[in-house]
């Protein structure tokens, strides 16, 4: 597994992020979501596609290339006749291979932000697709090495060539994982039909598990029933319309542009900092703009006047590992920012009091406690915050408060969600709540 970006050394992560493939990416990156905000038929989501699928399988070739040398190096064997070429580096040096090997792996998830942002567009911004087909195990790397993948590429093409659908292939995403592909097609007054489709290279194989999860996929969306799992889930629609305000991270970032850093307040007594990496080093070189940033978040927090435990979220090295998050090539941002934040030349941070975020549930009359022990890291399943009302009574963990932060959610609108959500849940059931109009947010 490739190491966290926050888990390196300076000076690797310097390399790392100065890699030819990295910055290559960059550029890309912003073609990309330029491109896909252009699409508006059929036949352009086919060709953006095309063009990202090009790039993917590139890119996983070319990691599974350099792995094959670092597994002979590792046994002190020689480099192979058809070894690729090392970009940076010795080709003697297994250290190097690794390197670019770890840029390649974020090449890759980088490309597969990009195909969340297809699926969400393609989608229409509708996030019970997006949470009922994220359940699953990851596939792993699109490589043509797999029989399934060459199958499911011609099943897509087939589609458009026969009846001009776009099939979507949920393995170029990060966030489809039941199913292989999605085809769109054109239904009644303007809506679409959506497809799912679990295929088969050999049709007298049954994979019973696979084409479980795929049926109670399906009976969840359409049915209202239990989502794939085995925790009891259902989609419960609140009724209230989705609000951020991601206009104050969109300012926060064109000022880090000009400056290196920015702070600022957001409505919900939540400080925002934003970084822009390169010219913050410019101005300040590596170790002062490391200082500065420091600097600028204890003044915010000063300012802030936060009371209970304070709650803070970043968006570094995040591209396509959370599967519920709307990936950043969707945010109301420029693309170069949207590219930014996915390549991590751009960051930002939330920072929020507990308090703060238990005050606007009990506005709603809602009873909620932090249950987060002081002092404790916030764990993936752990509870963080409990919240009673109408009867019922719910537990938060860490994915929901990251999805209110980094998403610069409204927390009023989400706290009179979640007074809808404990007003209409389906009792024995964990409820996942969905909020209207979320395509009113995203771009």
């Amino acid at each position: 597994m490739a190491p966290m970006l926050i888990d390196m050394p300076s000076d690797r992560l310097d390399t790392l992020i100065k890699h030819p493939f990295h910055r290559e990416n960059g550029e890309r990156l912003i073609g990309f979501i330029k491109d896909l905000r252009e699409c508006r038929s059929a036949e352009d989501f086919a060709t953006f596609q095309r063009e990202l699928l090009h790039a993917t399988l590139a890119a996983n070739l070319a990691r599974a290339e350099r792995s094959r040398v670092i597994k002979r190096l590792r046994k002190r064997q020689s480099l192979p006749a058809d070894a690729p070429d090392l970009v940076v580096g010795d080709p003697h040096d297994l250290d190097d291979w690794r390197l670019e090997s770890d840029v390649l792996e974020r090449v890759g998830r980088q490309l597969r932000s990009v195909g969340d942002a297809l699926a969400w567009r393609v989608f229409r911004y509708d996030r019970r697709y997006i949470l009922t087909l994220r359940r699953n195990e990851s596939p792993g790397p699109m490589t043509l090495s797999k029989e399934g993948t060459v199958h499911e590429i011609q099943f897509a093409e087939q589609q458009w060539s026969e009846h001009r659908r776009f099939a979507l292939l949920h393995d170029l995403t990060g966030c489809l994982r039941i199913g292989d592909v999605s085809v769109f097609q054109d239904g009644d007054n303007g809506e679409q039909d959506i497809l799912l489709y679990e295929l088969k290279t050999n049709p007298r194989r049954r994979e019973s598990a696979q084409l479980t999860r795929t049926r109670l996929a399906a009976e969840a969306l359409h049915m209202g029933g239990p989502l794939p799992g085995q925790d009891k889930a259902v989609l419960v629609e609140t009724g209230v319309p989705y609000a951020t305000h991601l206009s104050v991270l969109s300012d926060a970032l064109a000022r880090a542009h000009q400056d290196g850093l920015k702070t600022m307040r957001a409505p919900g007594q939540r400080g925002v900092l934003a970084l822009d990496i390169a010219v913050a080093g410019n101005r300040w070189g590596g170790q002062e703009a490391t200082r500065q940033f420091h600097a600028a978040y204890a003044a915010l927090l000063r300012r802030m006047r936060l009371t209970g435990q304070t709650i803070s979220f970043s968006s570094g090295d995040s591209a396509a590992r959370n599967t519920m998050a709307p990936p950043w090539g969707i945010y109301p941002l420029q693309p170069a920012q949207c590219a930014g934040l996915i390549a991590d030349v751009l960051v930002f941070t939330v920072t929020l009091s507990s308090d703060n975020f238990i005050e606007e549930l009990r506005k709603q009359g809602l009873d909620a406690e932090w249950v987060l022990p002081r002092g404790a890291e916030m764990e993936h399943a752990q509870p963080v915050v409990t919240i009673q009302g109408h009867g019922r009574r719910l537990t938060m963990a860490r994915a929901g408060i990251e999805q209110l932060m980094l998403e610069l959610t409204d927390l009023q609108a989400w706290a009179h969600g979640m007074d809808q959500l404990l007003r209409k849940g389906v009792a024995g059931c964990q409820p996942w709540p969905y909020f209207t109009d979320e395509c009113k947010v995203w771009v």
